[in-house]
């Protein structure tokens, strides 16, 4: 049986004991069966939030979960995707027996992204945030060189790795980051870096895309790139931080909708999560609906769920701002959220997306397409501002500017950069 304590860190940096995992461990065929309870401490605290509260709302009572990893969801959200979870496992060398949701949540303590963290032992040392796992913005470029190495399986020495465990193991996504803090401001980022195996200059391509969802009107974090030697990482600020250096609480929307594995879900249903719990829906509404007619002229077909969350400030949750966009990179074509029609491998057109934006009764639902429309039909020149390559942005003109075309009443000529 594995007993994970739960604190949970708030905007005003105070961090609270708020409850106790307690799980089984898996059986023959990888089942967990687990269950988490608040603390009675925290139940009682003035500041008390629910950490999901579609399926952990405030309450005395012991919360059973069906999920085969023992753990509920908004646990999960605070462990990485497969970067950080292979270096979390290396690290604490964790046999197969051993790689659970609930030993890596150990393993990751008080290093994830986030407002919660975790640890095994009763003698905690309560109202004390864990210690600051990022690295010197100094050391990015031997951090680079280490991520590169250790990805492509060539040697890299204790001393390279125990740095790369320090400040890689906690950051989500599939591809490699770090966490880093600036010296001079103290200020926390996630830099990105490259793959070895890379055929688009992923780096260059996602300042440049968050640029244009700047110029659309959306709200963006923080964000350069940094030049190591030859190379390039992206740094985006940190928006899990709060102004007082405490933390925001982050739940995805894959948790909150409750969805596993192949989902058959749509903006429709993001749509209603934010209308339910957003303590300022008449702004976070129009947000994601921006947002989503940003994804469809862009190209964004990586929309998944666990690329929109809802954070936790002190008024209440809110949407977070726009995190993880690219053009469609990889053709994949076809979105990774439906819509109520036109889904599949043609974006749906201006007339679809207006007939959403009245259903969703945005106001001038219109000109928030034409905002987007006129701000990615810069993309060349904004792509060129970032130095992505010319044959980059060949391979991408067909994919981007048939989107932009079905958006607008633009002629093709007009397109051209």
């Amino acid at each position: 049986m594995i007993r994970l304590l739960v604190n949970v860190t708030l905007p005003n940096n105070t961090t609270l004991f708020c409850g106790e995992i307690v799980t089984t461990l898996p059986d023959p065929r990888g089942i967990i069966k687990g269950a988490f309870r608040y603390s009675p401490e925290y139940l009682k605290h003035p500041m008390a939030f629910s950490l999901d509260p579609v399926n952990l709302p405030l309450s005395s009572k012991e919360f059973q979960t069906n999920r085969p990893e023992g753990v509920h969801a908004v646990f999960e959200d605070a462990l990485p995707d497969d970067w950080g979870r292979a270096l979390l496992i290396k690290k604490a060398r964790l046999g197969r027996g051993d790689q659970t949701i609930p030993r890596l949540l150990e393993v990751l303590g008080t290093n994830g992204l986030g407002a919660l963290s975790f640890e095994s032992r009763p003698d905690r040392s309560a109202g004390k945030p864990g210690q600051d796992s990022s690295a010197n913005i100094k050391n990015l470029g031997t951090l680079l060189d280490t991520a590169l190495r250790y990805e492509s399986g060539l040697y890299v020495d204790e001393k390279e790795l125990q740095l790369l465990y320090q400040s890689g193991s906690s950051p989500g996504g599939a591809r490699p980051k770090i966490l880093c803090r600036k010296v001079k401001t103290g200020s926390l980022w996630i830099a990105k870096f490259p793959r070895h195996n890379d055929t688009f200059h992923v780096e260059s391509i996602e300042a440049a895309t968050l640029e244009l969802a700047k110029r659309s009107r959306l709200s963006v974090p923080e964000f350069e790139i940094q030049k190591t030697g030859n190379k390039e990482a992206l740094l985006v600020r940190r928006f899990d931080i709060s102004n007082h250096g405490g933390r925001n609480h982050m739940i995805s929307m894959q948790t909150l909708l409750q969805a596993q594995g192949y989902y058959f879900l749509s903006y429709d249903d993001m749509f209603n999560v934010v209308k339910t719990l957003s303590y300022q829906p008449s702004i976070d509404v129009p947000a994601l609906f921006q947002q989503m007619i940003f994804n469809v002229a862009i190209g964004n077909t990586d929309d998944h769920l666990k690329n929109f969350c809802m954070l936790h400030k002190e008024p209440g949750f809110c949407l977070s701002p726009v995190y993880d966009v690219l053009p469609d990179i990889y053709e994949k074509r076809e979105h990774s959220l439906s819509f109520p029609s036109g889904a599949g491998f043609l974006p749906p057109d201006r007339k679809i997306l207006q007939c959403m934006g009245k259903a969703y009764n945005i106001e001038g639902a219109g000109q928030i397409i034409d905002n987007v429309l006129q701000a990615v039909s810069d993309w060349k020149n904004v792509f060129r501002q970032y130095g992505v390559p010319e044959l980059e942005i060949q391979r991408l003109e067909w994919s981007i500017n048939r989107r932009i075309k079905s958006l607008g009443t633009k002629k093709p000529d007009d397109l051209q950069a």
